[in-house]
């Protein structure tokens, strides 16, 4: 983000934000703490500015002022640990896991449709540029697929029209079935409350079948 943000907004006051995990979450109030706090530590390590935090309370309710308040406590105590931590990674030495490339390869067709952004991404949609795996708005095209790998993280098994041919290979696997799609959307949620139980039982969900 810090790098794409420094190509195309070279000229606007930017700063990066992170979001505590937003899918399904943990229901257990360690399991939960444990997601809030791994978030926490990702935004001191990636020098973000800022952190929306999220509760122990979002798989029930709506948070309360006090759940708020708590998960405030929470992540602040995480990013002055993590502070302290001494050789901690640095957000300008990372990894590079191909991200970077997916990203600036759509930002640049996209963008390359018309000088209008607005209309640029709905022609994008239209093209199939753009593709959200499993979102069925009608503007969708629908034709692109993920999926869970067995280290835990989301890889593309279809990438439809979208412009990443030359930087992504997919698994050629097929769709999920709807009980594999359930099981890899609760996949954060089973491998926190798992942990703050003393387990790691998440299995990532492949895509299974042929292409």
């Amino acid at each position: 983000l810090r790098r794409l943000a420094a190509e195309w907004l070279p000229d606007v006051d930017w700063h990066i934000v992170i979001y505590a995990y937003m899918g399904v979450y943990p229901r257990t109030p360690d399991g939960a703490t444990m997601l809030l706090t791994e978030a926490a530590r990702l935004a001191v390590r990636s020098g973000a500015a800022r952190l929306i935090v999220k509760t122990v309370a979002e798989a029930y309710r709506i948070p309360s002022i006090a759940d708020n308040i708590g998960a405030l406590e929470t992540a602040a105590a995480a990013a002055a640990a993590t502070r302290r931590e001494p050789g901690a990674p640095r957000w300008d030495k990372v990894e590079d896991t191909g991200i970077y490339a997916e990203a600036s390869a759509l930002i640049e067709a996209v963008a390359g449709l018309r000088p209008d952004l607005g209309g640029a991404l709905a022609d994008a949609f239209a093209a199939g540029y753009l593709d959200v795996p499993y979102c069925l708005h009608p503007d969708n095209a629908r034709r692109t697929r993920s999926f869970i790998d067995t280290s835990g993280r989301l890889q593309w098994s279809s990438i439809g029209c979208m412009p990443i041919h030359e930087v992504v290979r997919p698994s050629g696997a097929v769709e999920l079935t709807a009980a594999g799609l359930l099981a890899s959307l609760s996949y954060v949620e089973r491998k926190f409350d798992n942990a703050s139980l003393g387990e790691y039982r998440a299995t990532p969900v492949q895509a299974t079948g042929s292409a």
